[in-house]
């Protein structure tokens, strides 16, 4: 049944009363939540298209190249051995936006999500300049189409065109690195068709999604909207209706009866991005935008009126609050990760070395110049240099009861890039007399910075050679 405003109250917003999807044009509205959301949506504009293209400490600022197994994240050079590191990260991610959500609600929807910010702060506005106003566009949308529809459509989806493959170029930066993503851009096609599909394939995905699918995202696809209500609770904030105050609404009233502050004005409903009606409660579809709440204020403000019928609240009249068991849950749980992120980053070594033994057996015993029995251990290293700047380090060997031993190896010390993956092959040679009867000994690689005040690793080491029981 339909009430008097012609509206299903059992129906989502965004369909008609077919099922069909509705071409949903949202109303401009101004006010205290529209200014801050624009300041908003153009620092994150510029922060997601300008991120890739800026480097910290000769890296690129924000970089997940899964082919190499490496991340650089402000700074912060990780591999894919760096798995823990990681994990901390992704785990600050997850467990700061489920915070976020069960103190503040969706604003991450309504306020920082891409789907968002790229829609409203660039598409729409692209539509408002070609096209003009909402009025003129649902007008336009009504209509059959004519040689100068023709026209303002065709400049909007190209212009739409450009800006997606702006955005996708710069996604692909985060992954790809964006001098590579330069030199690509530079050459035919023909050089890099996977890379070309990849880049046409995300301008296709974002021109359909931001340009035509919008809303129904949001709807259809995104999870978060149906697992907020896990996170949420009584006290987190969200976009409301003060029912108490505006019902019942002008001509829902019985004789006798006051009407309240809601005018029925549905400027509430013209302006949402979903097509809801706020006065419903909270629902699914409900972004959490404050859009409805700018429109009200500046009817209220006409009518002569409190302002704040819809406004920024919870459930329970109040204001946010973090001393609650769930905030406190996942404000603990995010603590913890990101103590335990300082923690590994603290113990991470400046360089990663893997000791393996060399293919041609597990030792060999020589005769040296002067013709004494040696036994040699040969191993092959895998180093990798974790810091973001040069390094020049010594190798050496000593037993665990302090006896040195030889290390012979192409070059020592050793010169390693920033970033630089090396492998040496190093000989370690003592005489018999310094193993065991097992014909084993413990001993230690240290791999000491040439640079004052620099890096001390040890890594722990077992030599092998003859063993003596058979003697």
């Amino acid at each position: 049944m339909s009430n008097h405003l012609g509206l299903d109250p059992d129906r989502v917003g965004s369909l008609d009363e077919h099922g069909h999807r509705k071409n949903i044009i949202p109303a401009e509205v101004r006010g205290k939540f529209r200014r801050a959301r624009d300041w908003t949506q153009g620092i994150l504009i510029l922060f997601f298209l300008i991120l890739p293209w800026i480097k910290i400490g000769g890296h690129q600022a924000l970089l997940l190249d899964i082919p190499r197994r490496e991340f650089a994240i402000f700074g912060l050079k990780l591999y894919a051995h760096d798995a823990p590191l990681i994990f901390f990260v992704l785990a600050i991610l997850t467990i700061g936006l489920a915070f976020v959500t069960a103190v503040w609600g969706r604003v991450w929807c309504g306020w920082a999500c891409p789907q968002t910010v790229f829609i409203d702060g660039v598409f729409r506005r692209i539509e408002q300049f070609v096209e003009g106003g909402y009025l003129q566009r649902r007008k336009m949308a009504s209509t059959p189409i004519t040689p100068q529809i023709f026209v303002k459509r065709s400049i909007k989806w190209f212009l739409f065109f450009v800006v997606s493959s702006a955005i996708a170029h710069s996604f692909a930066a985060y992954f790809v690195g964006a001098d590579r993503i330069t030199e690509m851009m530079m050459g035919p096609p023909s050089e890099n068709w996977t890379y070309f599909v990849l880049v046409s394939s995300f301008t296709a995905a974002i021109l359909f999604d931001f340009g035509w699918f919008r809303e129904q995202f949001c709807i259809i696809m995104c999870p978060y909207g149906r697992f907020q209500g896990l996170l949420m609770d009584s006290t987190s904030m969200a976009v409301l209706y003060d029912e108490k105050r505006g019902e019942p609404r002008k001509g829902m009233t019985a004789p006798g009866q006051t009407a309240g502050d809601c005018v029925s004005c549905r400027r509430c409903v013209e302006v949402c991005p979903t097509s809801i009606d706020i006065r419903k409660g909270l629902q699914m579809e409900c972004i959490a935008c404050t859009a409805c709440a700018d429109a009200c204020d500046e009817i209220m403000e006409k009518v002569k009126k409190p302002k704040g019928l819809i406004r920024y609240s919870n459930l329970r009249g109040g204001t946010w609050k973090l001393k609650k068991p769930r905030a406190l849950l996942y404000g603990t749980l995010l603590f913890a990760s990101v103590l335990g992120l300082g923690i590994s980053l603290t113990g991470r070594s400046s360089l990663d070395v893997v000791i393996l033994r060399g293919k041609e057996g597990l030792y060999q015993q020589v005769n040296d110049d002067k013709g004494n029995s040696v036994v040699v251990n040969h191993l092959r290293l895998h180093i990798r240099n974790q810091t973001s700047e040069g390094v020049s380090f010594l190798i050496s060997a000593k037993t665990e009861d302090g006896k040195t031993l030889e290390v012979a190896t192409a070059q020592n010390p050793v010169q390693m890039k920033p970033s630089e993956d090396q492998t040496l092959h190093i000989f370690v040679k003592f005489p018999p007399s310094v193993l065991d009867n097992k014909g084993e000994q413990r001993a230690n690689l240290t791999f000491s910075s040439m640079a004052g005040g620099g890096f001390s690793i040890v890594k722990p080491l077992r030599l092998l050679g003859p063993s003596r029981n058979n003697e």
